[in-house]
């Protein structure tokens, strides 16, 4: 698949996804609550959030368990010599200023860079690589870990094409995303 039809078919499957990464400022309520996580050689890595179908432990330990999120870290050059979950205090998180979230959004959704965000459904730790957070909103047997209501979508060849308007808004955001103050 050359670089163009590889483009297009990344974009198509974000705007059909039930997911969207974005970016978050964690409020002092975050910071003290109870978390389920993935930990990467014993550093947290992505703190798992309930919804109502699925427990934070439930998407913890799949996730964790998972072949497909193991190949994704040595992809990005992750050193994950063991992967676990596990519960953690967010007391003692090591939480930074911001920090990247995946939350849920209705599919067909363009980002339009307003800052709204969904429903958290994941919060990824400083030092988590940007294409974590990308992956796990298309790739199908990650993002139904995170979000039971992700479409199961066997062939994304047969989603419909992206309208122009939705080309440049999703080109717009990812040029707001290189400018020092660019949003999500």
């Amino acid at each position: 698949m050359d670089r163009e039809n590889k483009g297009a078919f990344l974009a198509r499957r974000k705007k059909h996804s039930t997911l969207t990464a974005g970016l978050y400022h964690p409020t002092p309520e975050a910071m003290m609550t109870e978390y389920w996580g993935v930990f990467v050689d014993n550093t947290p890595y992505i703190l798992l959030l309930s919804d109502n179908q699925r427990s934070a432990r439930e998407k913890a330990e799949r996730l964790a368990e998972s072949a497909n999120f193991r190949t994704l870290l040595e992809a990005t050059l992750t050193a994950c010599k063991a992967i676990e979950a596990r519960a953690i205090d967010g007391r003692t998180v090591n939480w930074g200023e911001q920090l990247t979230v995946i939350s849920a959004s209705r599919s067909g959704d363009v980002e339009t860079g307003t800052r709204e965000i969904g429903e958290i459904r994941a919060i990824l730790m400083p030092g988590c690589h940007q294409a974590i957070a990308d992956t796990l909103c298309i790739d199908t047997t990650l993002a139904t870990i995170i979000d039971a209501d992700f479409p199961q979508v066997s062939d994304f060849e047969k989603l419909p094409e992206l309208s122009e308007r939705d080309v440049q808004m999703s080109l717009g955001n990812l040029e707001a995303q290189k400018h020092p103050r660019g949003g999500h």
